[in-house]
């Protein structure tokens, strides 16, 4: 026993003389030259060697490694090579890594979340480059794809159209989108104390998205920081306040097909949620009758897009399955850097290369539901539930009412065939 733990002790000096020596290293090599190994990167790099040849000579294995067609590459570098092109200095100066180099650095970020020393060594590129070339592509992603990937509907009838979908795939009416929110872990900021600290005993900032009816991202809020208790989360949303102040231009009130009574457009929500006449949760589990289940079921079902929608992403930019190690403001760049080309991928060429076929959940003609791969991989470190609420919310008799509304309807003219063998 004394003989391990001598070794043990002797491991941990080791690893602790080598990580003084990687950082004495690192600081002499931003005071000095460009290392020897970095400035062959025009020849021997990654992306000369390998992202060039796959592309010219293996088309799926480029499909896999970028997560995208060639030509929707292309067409995002597009977007954002003006804000992502650095200027050659004149005279001698080194020459500067590419445009297309860089967008290709950042999705292998996103994709492997692989560290910034690890895609150091690949890439020939210094972590201090890596760090702010990653941070500034994120940023022009936003910047550029945003308005046209990641916007809120701005009328009535765009969200008319989105209902309308809801119904005819998820045969839930007057839905304009499901709702849920992730903790998204990360190394705490120094200093920060408990500022970030979550009631998984890690540190967070929250994520708090609205699926669409195609598994698209219509809305997202991240910043939150993860002390704030996860029911509270949600009032704190820009959307939510512009919902309350009545500043949003939402559908008005609609029958349900059949229907003689008026119901407001809803999301639909989790147990974290509180019910309100415009947010829709489950009945609580305790003394369900058959009505309150096939709710339940119905809820569910169109809840589930949301819950795919996170499974994507985690399962195609892997850089939130583990603890980032970067600062939460350029964690929140990160954030909308994935969700924006996965709204443009899920319309794109690039579909089944992004969402290959079994990834999402499926559902057959009788309702059976087959689980999507992503279901299969083990919870990763990252992407983190909300917390449920130890004690009920006080909903308005107006937001019960709504429910016990809904609940009808799906009993009777709602009902699709199957939903009673599911309760």
């Amino acid at each position: 026993m004394a003989e391990r733990k001598g070794r043990f002790k002797r491991c941990l000096s080791v690893l602790f003389v080598l990580d003084q020596l990687e950082e004495i290293e690192d600081r002499a090599s931003k005071r000095g030259k460009t290392r020897q190994w970095i400035r062959r990167r025009q020849e021997n790099g990654y992306f000369t060697n390998i992202v060039r040849e796959l592309a010219a000579e293996d088309t799926p294995a480029y499909h896999h490694m970028m997560r995208m067609k060639f030509e929707d590459f292309t067409a995002i570098l597009r977007e954002i090579v003006a804000d992502i092109t650095p200027r050659q200095v004149p005279k001698g100066g080194h020459k500067v890594i590419s445009a297309a180099e860089r967008l290709t650095l950042t999705l292998r970020f996103l994709a492997t979340g692989e560290t910034f020393r690890s895609l150091s060594f690949q890439f020939r590129i210094s972590r201090a480059a890596i760090s702010y070339i990653v941070k500034e592509v994120c940023q022009a992603i936003e910047k550029r794809l945003g308005p046209k990937f990641l916007a809120l509907p701005s009328s009535q009838e765009e969200w008319q159209a989105i209902a309308l979908k809801f119904e005819e795939r998820w045969n839930f009416p007057n839905c304009l989108g499901a709702i849920d929110g992730k903790h998204i872990v990360m190394e705490p900021p120094a200093g920060s104390g408990s500022f970030y600290y979550n009631y998984k005993n890690t540190n967070s900032i929250v994520l708090m998205a609205i699926a669409g009816p195609d598994f698209e991202c219509l809305y997202a809020d991240i910043g939150t920081n993860g002390r704030v208790s996860d029911g509270g989360v949600w009032n704190k949303c820009s959307l939510s306040q512009a919902i309350e102040g009545g500043t949003i231009s939402l559908p008005p009130p609609k029958c349900l097909p059949h229907g003689v009574q008026k119901l407001p457009h809803i999301f639909v929500a989790d147990d974290a949620f509180a019910l309100k006449t415009n947010l829709m949760k489950p009945y609580p589990q305790k003394g369900l009758d058959a009505e309150k289940r096939v709710y339940n079921y119905h809820h569910s079902r169109a809840r589930r897009i949301v819950e795919n929608l996170f499974g994507i992403v985690a399962n195609r930019w892997r850089v939130f399955r583990g603890v980032i190690q970067l600062a939460p403001s350029s964690i929140e760049s990160l954030v909308i850097a994935a969700l924006m080309p996965h709204n443009f991928l899920r319309k794109s060429s690039s579909r089944n290369q992004y969402c290959p076929s079994g990834l999402l959940d499926t559902e057959l003609s009788n309702g059976e539901r087959a689980e999507g791969l992503w279901r299969q991989e083990t919870p990763g470190n990252s992407f983190l539930p909300l917390a449920m609420p130890t004690t009920g919310h006080n909903a308005s008799k107006d937001a019960k009412l709504v429910q016990d509304t809904f609940k009808a309807y799906f009993v009777n003219e709602g009902a699709v065939e199957w939903q009673w063998d599911k309760i």
